[in-house]
């Protein structure tokens, strides 16, 4: 059996040997309404009881799919949900905020438990998320204009990619204690005032 999905309804077809063409010929045998997917009296009686089975199956598997499908969708589009729901939140505080607070806790507790069972605890999936953040910095483009450094001691350079980038660090004016009190300086050398 084939099944053939098109706007409205599901196809039921089936092949048939047909001797004067010497190979298969295709023939619809009935139609399924993709709305209310369900086996016709029609298509029951044009069906063989293992061509039945085969269109059961097929029904069954089609509903499991579209699950799926809704389910991962519905996981798909939660943060983005959760996030209008929190300015909802910021911005109400009546009657009805107050029922979906209910129902949204009780939910939250739910996934909370769900989560940690499937294997993705609070720190497990932190940590995850700052690992993921972190390599996706790390392969950040590099921007097109290259950044140029002024070294105070050296023209203007363009640091290689891969080394950092750094502020050049400002020079300080040095003195020594000789030259504020016109003494000379200590015997270690550092030019530091002598500790009192």
């Amino acid at each position: 059996m084939q099944f053939r999905e098109r706007r409205r309804v599901i196809q039921v077809i089936r092949t048939v040997y047909d001797p004067d063409l010497k190979r298969g010929r295709s023939e619809l045998v009935g139609k399924i309404d993709k709305a209310a997917p369900a086996v016709t009296d029609k298509l029951q009686k044009n069906c063989t009881p293992e061509e039945l089975s085969e269109v059961l199956s097929y029904l069954d598997d089609r509903h499991h799919r579209l699950r799926n499908e809704a389910v991962r969708a519905g996981a798909e589009t939660l943060p983005a949900q959760m996030r209008e729901a929190a300015e909802y939140f910021r911005t109400h505080r009546d009657d009805d905020a107050r029922a979906f607070a209910t129902d949204i806790r009780m939910a939250w507790e739910e996934l909370k438990t769900a989560l940690r069972e499937a294997g993705f605890s609070k720190s497990k999936v932190l940590k995850r998320g700052v690992e993921r953040a972190e390599a996706e910095r790390a392969e950040a483009p590099v921007p097109s204009a290259p950044l140029v450094v002024e070294d105070a001691a050296g023209p203007m350079t363009s640091p290689s990619p891969a080394a950092p980038v750094r502020k050049p660090r400002a020079k300080k004016a040095r003195t020594t204690p000789a030259a504020v009190e016109g003494t000379a300086p200590e015997a270690d050398g550092t030019g530091a005032p002598p500790a009192a």
